[in-house]
């Protein structure tokens, strides 16, 4: 080989030397060993231009033959030499960068197998639970505005103790309120809608202003999850509405704690199923989601009996809700029953002794009339929950007792010291509805109920039955009917107007039942020394035909933050009452009611 042939050989060789000795172990690894690969390429290309630089000068020297004969053996093994120990270092860094690659890799593995249990652990170890990572719990439940001022969810979220399986919340709030009526209702912050006073009563010339804590709130859950779908929750909440013997409202304004609520539920989201057992709103309640305790629509008024045509009552129930992918819920309510009685039941009809009413003694309302009933009112309702909004269909059943004894043959033929057990029954249906016209800005409302036997259901609460010729107890037909509108212009204000409306009709025969045209009603409207020395006259029997009631209002955030919500509120409401004409025509009162109010949301 020539010394220009060689030379070309060795120029070719060092530009490719790194490249083709550092391909195959390398390449796999290349962001790993990127920099010593291009290290030790330039190495070898600089190895091999040296030579050349060193060949190339004894070259230009022209010494003998046998001299570059040497000298050339000389240089090729100094080359060898430095081959071999350029290939050694490769070899160690390609080993190096093999090390660091499997690295990350065991450890990895390492943490996979700390993770799940051996073969041998398990076969030795049955009883024992596999180790499995514990699932992220869901963020907090961030309540509205107007679920904050109903009290049905709490200012802050954030329980106040936790132990194993069973989490406790409290929350409520402190109230300093004010109520003023145009006419005196002696109500406190309670209105009785049907007990507006007549222009006969002293009342009705009388203005009344009350200020009360009395409508303080206080709520307790206790919620325990059996596993991922399974979860048990018991609810308390009382206020202060309450009177007892020992309530008084001359020195220490004493008042008793009333139980508003008090349950348990069992809710299975695999099957979709929910229990509530206990004393609840009634389900005939509005909703504003579902068929859930806590999700009621409930008006945000400061007068504690809302408006009338409102249904709601407080009972002891046994309900049973089936939902279908939590938007078609179905429902059944099984409810403590209780009469409304209409004024007025004679104590014999047509030579029959009525029994109505019996007195309560021991624990259970100690001399308070308690009527007789038979079997719990019965509530069925469905409800689909759009993405705009909710609505449902309701429909109620109702059982009306009492017991008869003949003590007259004539007119009705009975025989004689007979006692006989009447019951009667009472349905009604309806629906309610509640939609986000804006969303977070503008919400519309409202339901309406139609039926006999509804009274006791609405916020009215006008008589569900009457006596009949006989002698048994006859259900009023009613209509109640309500709407609202609550608009959220900015952050912590709300603005509120409610309406509504409930009707009873009139069923009567002879000289009995209600609403009937010979009663008398000429002594309303003007005071006698009768009527206002006990408020009441035989001259003015007036019973209620319809209630109207109309109602704005708001509430501002004065605080909000960590520690809860501090509120102020103003209601002023309108309240019409009127009566079936009687002898002396149709007489009506009205009241005009102003409410304030400044809460501690906890």
């Amino acid at each position: 080989m020539t010394y220009p042939v060689l030379r070309q050989s060795l120029l070719a060789f060092g530009s490719g030397f790194g490249a083709s000795r550092l391909l195959g172990g390398a390449r796999a690894n290349l962001s790993a060993g990127k920099t010593g690969i291009a290290r030790h390429r330039a190495m070898g290309g600089a190895l091999v231009a040296s030579c050349l630089l060193t060949w190339d000068s004894v070259a230009a020297q022209s010494p003998s033959d046998s001299e570059k004969i040497e000298r050339l053996e000389r240089q090729t093994e100094l080359m060898r030499e430095q081959m071999n120990r350029q290939n050694d270092l490769i070899t160690a860094l390609q080993k190096e960068v093999a090390r660091t690659k499997k690295k990350p890799e065991k450890k990895e593995t390492e943490m996979a197998k700390r993770s799940e249990p051996s073969v041998s652990s398990v076969n030795s170890n049955p009883s024992e639970p596999s180790v499995a990572p514990k699932p992220e719990e869901p963020p907090p439940y961030v309540p509205t505005r107007a679920e904050v001022i109903r009290g049905t969810q709490p200012a802050i979220s954030t329980p106040v103790a936790k132990f194993p399986g069973v989490q406790f919340s409290v929350w409520g709030w402190l109230e300093a309120a004010t109520v003023f009526r145009n006419h005196n209702s002696v109500n406190d912050m309670l209105t009785v809608f049907a007990a507006i006073p007549y222009p006969n009563s002293p009342l009705y010339k009388e203005h009344e202003f009350h200020g009360s804590a009395r409508q303080s709130q206080l709520s307790f859950l206790a919620e325990g999850n059996m596993d991922a779908a399974q979860k048990l929750s018991a609810y308390i909440e009382t206020d202060f509405l309450g009177v007892g013997q020992e309530s008084n409202y001359l020195i220490t304004n004493d008042w008793a704690p009333r139980l508003r609520h008090g349950y348990l539920t069992y809710d299975n989201d695999n099957w979709g199923f929910h229990l509530l057992a206990g004393q609840q709103w009634s389900m005939a309640i509005p909703q504003e989601f579902g068929i859930v305790p806590r999700k009621e629509l409930i008006p945000l008024t400061i007068n504690a009996n809302y408006l009338p045509g409102y249904q709601f009552t407080d009972n002891w129930q046994i309900r049973l809700v089936k939902d279908f992918d939590k938007q078609v819920w179905l429902g059944l309510s099984l409810e403590n029953p209780a009469t409304n009685l209409a004024p007025g039941i004679p104590d014999t009809v047509n030579g029959l002794a009525i029994n109505v009413t019996n007195t309560g003694t021991g624990g259970f309302l100690n001399k308070v009339p308690v009527t007789p009933n038979q079997a719990p009112d019965l509530i069925e309702k469905v409800a689909w929950d759009p993405s705009w909004g909710h609505l449902e269909w309701l429909a109620m059943q109702r059982f009306f007792t009492d017991n008869t004894l003949c003590v007259t043959a004539a007119p009705t033929g009975c025989a004689l010291g007979t006692a006989s057990q009447k019951t009667s029954f009472g349905a009604s249906a309806g629906g309610n509805f509640f939609v986000r016209v804006i969303p977070h800005y503008l919400e519309v409302m409202g339901g309406v109920m139609y039926g006999t036997g509804l009274g006791r259901y609405g916020a009215g609460a006008l008589p569900d039955v009457t006596i009949g010729p006989d002698g048994s107890l006859v259900p009023l037909t009613a209509l109640h009917a309500w709407a609202g509108i609550q608009y959220y212009p900015w952050e912590g204000l709300i603005l509120y107007g409610y309406a509504g409306l409930e009707q009873n009709r009139a069923s009567y025969f002879s000289t009995f039942g209600y609403g009937n045209p010979v009663f008398d009603n000429s002594g309303c409207m003007t005071p006698t020394a009768d009527s206002f020395a006990t408020g009441t006259s035989a001259t003015c029997v007036a019973d209620n035909k319809r209630l109207a009631d109309a109602k704005i209002g708001f509430w501002q955030d004065l605080y909000k933050g960590r520690m809860g919500r501090f509120v102020v509120g103003a209601e002023l409401e309108y309240l019409k009452r009127t009566s079936f004409p009687g002898i002396g025509g149709v007489v009506s009162t009205d009241n005009l009611i102003a409410f304030t109010s400044l809460r501690y949301y906890y």
